[in-house]
């Protein structure tokens, strides 16, 4: 029967925001095993479970174009079509071994990370336990799992449980056999578990105040367009920053300031690395407010090209430092295999393609010299990229982002979701910056969002923040569970065939 999968996919979506059913999650993924592992119509189930919770997760891209929507639905529910035939097919021959299982659970964690397009890592179950879990049973184990073992390794387990439950159940060997393995499971887990939670590291703390300048837009959307929609947004985020009080006067106080503007709040005649008058502005800006300047922004590059870039203005008026995105959004920044689809009407939005970036870049501030380092939008999504700027020395990291596609959906909710889980996972702060909105302060020690805004308003928030230079085991080893567990999933699929042959 079908309606198994339609309801797995109906309790998915449920636990993720705006719903915020967070408990969901776990019989959705119960069903899901039910209704796929045994079942010779592996595929077909897949697919709907697929398409029907990512369809409603992500229905807030539908803003730009149900041609946006549509397909990404339909990637997302092909993808889980083929999990669920690598399940099938991996109970099959290993008579639902739960190591080679969870050896495939683990494969597929890692590739949609990283497949199609560079990867869509949206939805992953862990990120869905933060929305409330202050007031449950995990508020204990929530950060430290985190902490060990990221957000794709955090689902791992907590997917591997519910698997474990379900072959318990459903085992003809009895529950024994299956209690055996997940010990072995639990035992692999509880070294690096309990070594993050021993780990001790001298945390050299400094303080930071960072203003997040949301200016919003006049006309939010790829499809809706207003006349000198990029200057307004300029404008509007050079009043508001003229709208903070200068502190710089006070000769006691310390605290390092930065300014933030987010992705698309200046570029092409406002670029301040191209325009002098620009650069001036805020420079001016700079002296009167004492702080340094984070700006997100885009510029043609060569023809049929632009960059999209953060671009970090120090204390004293001087460009210090640009970064460029690295990982461009499919049909969004960019259209993969563009000469053989330039056919197609609606692509006709994306008249260029990014040019990418090389590696993640850290700017320090000339006061207390602290290290901050950005990462732009969607990247802002994985998991890899905020570990790499953190690895290469980065006390604070801020997200520079725009959000205008996701409408009024619970997109921006689900993007801080996943901003809270990177913050935890590597212990730093996020600043998330929103040009449209939610933005939000996040805390690297437990995810707790220290502030926010709303959406689609025109917002100044301000937060002392701290910095913090102690790696996680997660930030030195990345996902080494899940090599692990395909590592030992390999070898029960192999074991597996010779008993059966």
């Amino acid at each position: 029967m079908l309606l198994k999968s339609i309801f797995a996919g109906a309790l998915y979506f449920l636990s993720f925001p705006p719903f915020d059913y967070w408990y969901l999650i776990f019989p959705s993924v119960y069903f899901f095993y039910s209704s796929t592992i045994s079942s010779e119509k592996s595929f077909r189930k897949g697919f709907i479970f697929g398409s029907i919770s990512y369809g409603v997760i992500l229905f807030g891209i539908q803003s730009i174009g149900y041609e946006a929507w549509v397909p990404l639905t339909i990637l997302m529910g092909l993808m889980y079509g083929f999990y669920s035939k690598a399940l099938y097919f991996t109970a099959e021959k290993t008579n639902h071994n739960l190591f080679a299982l969870v050896g495939v659970i683990s494969g597929f964690g890692l590739l949609r990370s990283y497949f199609p397009f560079g990867g869509f890592p949206w939805g992953y179950s862990s990120t869905v336990l933060l929305t409330g879990y202050q007031d449950n049973i995990f508020f204990i184990l929530v950060p430290k799992l985190f902490k060990a073992f990221g957000p794709i390794g955090y689902s791992l387990l907590l997917e591997s449980f519910i698997l474990f439950l379900y072959l318990s159940i459903k085992s003809k060997e009895g529950p024994r056999v299956e209690l055996k393995r997940f010990l072995i499971v639990i035992l692999i887990v509880a070294f690096p578990l309990t070594y993050s939670s021993l780990l001790t590291q001298e945390d050299f703390v400094k303080e930071i105040e960072v203003s997040i300048i949301q200016g919003n837009s006049p006309c939010p959307g790829a499809k809706n367009k207003c006349q000198n929609e990029r200057q307004r947004i300029y404008e509007n985020h050079l009043f508001l920053t003229r709208s903070l009080i200068n502190e710089s006067d006070d000769k006691d106080n310390k605290t390092t300031r930065v300014i933030v503007w987010a992705e698309s709040s200046s570029g092409f005649k406002n670029d301040p690395k191209e325009n002098i008058e620009t650069l001036n502005e805020i420079s001016s800006e700079v002296e009167r407010l004492g702080a340094s300047f984070l700006i997100g922004g885009d510029r043609p590059s060569s023809p049929g090209e632009f960059e999209n870039y953060g671009i970090f203005i120090n204390e004293e008026g001087e460009i210090s430092g640009e970064y460029l995105k690295q990982h461009p959004v499919p049909f969004g920044e960019y259209i993969p295999f563009r000469k053989y689809l330039d056919w197609i009407p609606p692509l006709s939005l994306v008249p260029r393609d990014m040019v990418r970036g090389s590696n993640q870049e850290i700017f320090t501030t000339i006061k207390n010299e602290i290290k901050i380092s950005p990462v732009i939008s969607f990247e802002g999504s994985f998991d890899r990229y905020i570990r790499g700027s953190v690895n290469k020395g980065a006390e604070i990291v801020v997200i520079l982002t725009n959000q205008a596609s996701y409408g009024k959906s619970g997109m921006s909710d689900q993007f801080i979701l996943m901003s809270r889980a990177n913050a935890i996972s590597n212990n730093r702060d996020i600043v998330h910056a929103a040009i449209t909105g939610k933005s939000a302060f996040i805390s690297g020690i437990d995810g707790d969002v220290y502030s926010s805004t709303d959406l689609f308003t025109d917002e100044v928030l301000t937060q002392k923040i701290k910095t913090s230079n102690t790696n996680t085991i997660y930030t030195k080893w990345g996902n080494y569970l899940s090599y692990l567990l395909i590592f030992s999933g390999f070898i029960s699929l192999f074991l597996g065939r010779r008993t059966q042959s």
